[in-house]
């Protein structure tokens, strides 16, 4: 059968391409910021780790309010395009003013840098969930096509990743070149992701789902909140994110555990090259496993190659490489393909109460990814504040203690494994939504006109 495009491929290029520039940011954010806290302006883990876990709660919960607020609004431009359009302005701005004024805040007091960095980050995560949900939904209203919405869910992922890994492998070597000067590092990639994200106003939204009364915000969330596949799989990723720490303390391995802290970008990269390289295959793997396989599948692998690395990694970096890289192998395919679960769960409220929520829905997996990154950020720079891990002004020379540096390391490969475990349990015994169902779903939902 002959496959139907609504948008043309420049289009579908222009779209997924704001995710590469969104990710450049999100990444060196979420990678780098802690250590430019606590090794630059000095502030101590453990209140870096009070604004982490505070911020993206807050944007978390930001995230559903605005996106109902989407839900309600029809601007001449469309329903989406004009939000994600804003945050390709803002976004990079406040990237910059995340680690702006170093030289300026050095000489104000401790009191002063925690605040500059909180409210900072708290305007950089707020103007974030402005959009994240909107982009996403952008694209059920692109095309009518299941087949090209999938495509486009598919490869918006792999240009993501491509960003986030540009960013994360790049910015330590150009923060190098630069003799760490964050303002200058962070002022290249933000433009370099303006350009990206600016991109997506080539594309054009073709499906008008405009009610006559717009639904109340109450009508919206008790829709949501009754999806009970779009509450499983939230509660499933929150808990296999929210308690793998590899990312927020990948830089301290580097820098901690085998004393080379340009091998950040490396350590960085190892841990997102395998899911560029799964990411093209992820059509044919559904095709061949179902995405519930998929995800079962990549679940074990977490828990079992973290395990592996724990024992046998610590004494080495090649070690660490080579067993990373297994690990991201099979465990990529869950993060490829658990947009597709949040429009599966669009289509199953569509055919059950004949409402669409596409912002509020996908605004549930911004939620989830919010949170998490919240959780794995703020408790993992927490666990090891709590064991002593020492901040230092920038210039200052610091000596970690065997408690801190234990904590470290436990923490980047236990979290995972018990994730990865409660996860794999709950996905199992309550998430049964299988592809062969929502291909009838949709094609109810076509001839229904829903």
């Amino acid at each position: 059968m002959t496959k139907q495009y609504a948008a043309t491929r420049f289009e579908r290029t222009s779209y997924d391409l704001f995710f590469s520039g969104q990710n450049i940011v999100y990444f060196i954010l979420t990678s780098f910021l802690s250590v430019y806290y606590t090794g630059t302006l000095g502030i101590p883990a453990t209140a870096v780790a009070g604004i982490l876990l505070a911020a993206r709660i807050w944007d978390a919960f930001v995230d559903p309010m605005l996106a109902a607020v989407v839900e309600r609004s029809n601007f001449k431009s469309g329903k989406f395009r004009p939000w994600v359009l804003l945050a390709a302005i803002t976004v990079p701005f406040f990237t910059i003013l995340c680690f702006g004024f170093d030289g300026f805040l050095l000489d104000q007091s401790l009191s002063v840098r925690i605040a500059y960095a909180a409210i900072t980050y708290f305007l950089w995560g707020t103007f974030y969930a402005a959009a994240d949900a909107p982009a996403y939904a952008l694209s059920t209203v692109m095309t009518p096509y299941p087949e090209e919405r999938n495509l486009l869910l598919t490869y918006n992922k792999i240009t993501g990743l491509v960003g986030g890994l540009a960013g994360m492998v790049a910015f330590p070597l150009v923060l190098s070149a630069t003799d760490d000067n964050w303002f200058l590092t962070v002022l290249v990639f933000s433009l370099i992701a303006f350009g990206c994200m600016m991109m997506i106003r080539f594309a054009k939204e073709r499906i008008k789902h405009v009610p006559d009364n717009p639904p109340s915000m109450s009508v919206i969330f008790k829709t949501i909140l009754s999806n009970k596949y779009l509450v499983i799989i939230v509660i499933v990723s929150l808990i296999a994110n929210g308690l793998n720490f590899m990312q927020t303390l990948t830089p301290f391995l580097a820098s901690d555990i085998y004393h080379d802290s340009n091998a950040t970008a490396t350590l960085l990269g190892v841990s997102v090259l395998p899911m560029i390289l799964v990411a093209p295959f992820a059509p044919v793997l559904i095709r061949k496993f179902g995405k519930i396989n998929l995800v079962v599948i990549s679940f074990a692998a977490t828990a079992v190659f973290s395990v592996l690395l724990y024992f046998f990694a610590k004494e080495s970096l090649t070690m660490f490489l080579v067993l990373s890289f297994l690990k991201g192998l099979f465990s990529a395919p869950f993060l490829v393909v658990y947009s597709l679960f949040f429009a599966d769960c669009i289509e199953y409220d569509a055919h059950q109460k004949g409402k669409r929520f596409e912002a509020v829905t996908f605004a549930a997996q911004t939620f989830m990814a919010k949170v998490s990154a919240a959780i794995s950020g703020g408790v993992g720079m927490w666990i090891i504040g709590i064991a002593g891990y020492k901040a230092a002004v920038e210039g200052e020379t610091v000596t970690q203690s065997d408690t801190a540096l234990n904590a470290l390391w436990a923490s980047v490969h236990w979290g995972p494994v018990v994730g990865s475990v409660i996860a794999l349990v709950l996905f199992l015994k309550y998430y049964d939504l299988t592809d062969e169902k929502v291909k009838k779903l949709v094609e109810s939902n076509l001839e229904k006109g829903v």
